[in-house]
């Protein structure tokens, strides 16, 4: 009777990944475990599926690229903590990564990066980054010669991605108005509008849905001011507190993006003697404190762990493949919205 790896891993009350790597020499098994399971499978007489290593070897490693603009962006935080799960639910099958992290979203930082993933060998990519011709033209090239490529986050439709894995912002920006026209109770609202970046697709979308559901709910309002905090906690701050002393009538800010939150928290703290109704987007540290201590009312979220984790296992069950396919259905994960009782002890 053949001797398998999981009778091996019965055998020596471990799992198959622990035998696995033992018997691969990998580092991550004690020497002591290691020799157990080897002394067990010599004398089980286990033998390796040489085919199924040659295999292995000619298909080389699933090793997919990821790139993120998470330098000095804790918002990345929880997506890099979902490709870590999914790295270590299916490193026993092959997987490997390699992450590139960069800060803020110049395309050209963003290439050299994909480029640098390519030349370590790459067959995938998982990429959060921006909508640029050079970029559309990149990942095109990359699909067409057969690497698919998984964006994370921010999508750049008209793409021959793989897929997209992030949450639907439209629907985000109109939860958000649905949640403001409540609050109202009639008034007109005065709004500061302030987005990250203005080319990234998300913001643009979340501030389309945000305003449509207004219209559609026949609030009334005003905008008094879109600004641009390039998703950077000073800029973000300066560009609010001119906003509030240019316009003192602003009743509510609507942020469109999780980044420069603290930027925002500082300025609004600064003029607290107006009372404004604050809506945020993208649950991390600055914003949940912020929220608990009154400065914001409401957070809508989005589930960043799973966007991590689904990228990867996506691009992993594509390389496993014989046959990658040309698309496959986003993934686009719930939105969620959080206020000061979610986050109290």
């Amino acid at each position: 009777m053949t001797v398998t790896l999981k009778d091996l891993a019965k055998a020596c009350g471990v799992s198959v990944g622990t035998v696995s790597r033992a018997l691969n020499g990998k580092k991550e098994v004690s020497s002591a475990t290691s020799d157990k399971i080897k002394q067990l499978a010599q004398s089980m007489g286990y033998v390796p599926n040489r085919a199924g290593r040659a295999l292995s070897s000619q298909r080389n490693l699933s090793l997919i690229g990821v790139m993120l603009p998470s330098i000095n962006s804790p918002f990345f935080d929880d997506i890099k903590r979902g490709i870590n799960a999914a790295y270590q639910e299916f490193k026993d099958l092959g997987l490997e990564i390699v992450l590139l992290e960069r800060e803020g979203w110049n395309v050209d930082d963003h290439l050299q990066a994909i480029a640098d993933l390519k030349e370590r060998g790459c067959r995938a990519f998982a990429l959060c980054t921006v909508n640029d011709p050079r970029m559309r033209e990149c990942i095109n090239n990359l699909s067409d010669a057969g690497m698919p490529v998984v964006l994370i986050n921010n999508d750049i439709p008209d793409t021959r991605r793989l897929c997209f894995v992030g949450p639907d912002y439209y629907k985000s920006g109109q939860i958000a108005a649905g949640m403001l026209e409540k609050c109202a109770q009639g008034r007109e609202l005065r709004l500061l509008i302030v987005m990250g970046l203005k080319v990234h697709e998300g913001h643009k979308l979340r501030v389309q849905g945000f305003l449509s559901e207004l219209d559609a709910k026949r609030v009334k309002y005003r905008i008094e001011q879109i600004v641009e905090g390039m998703d950077n906690d000073i800029v973000t701050q300066q560009s609010a507190m001119q906003a509030f002393a240019a316009c003192p009538e602003i009743n509510c800010v609507y942020m469109a993006t999780g980044s420069g939150v603290s930027g925002l928290g500082a300025a609004i703290i600064a003029n607290r003697d107006s009372h404004r109704f604050v809506i945020a987007c993208d649950e991390i540290y600055t914003t949940r404190e912020l929220v608990k201590n009154g400065i914001i009312d409401f957070v809508i979220c989005q589930q960043s762990y799973m966007q991590g984790y689904q990228s990867i296992k996506r691009l992993h069950e594509c390389l496993v493949r014989q046959h990658l396919p040309i698309s496959t259905a986003d993934y686009i994960v719930d939105c969620q919205i959080k206020i000061k009782n979610h986050f109290e002890r």
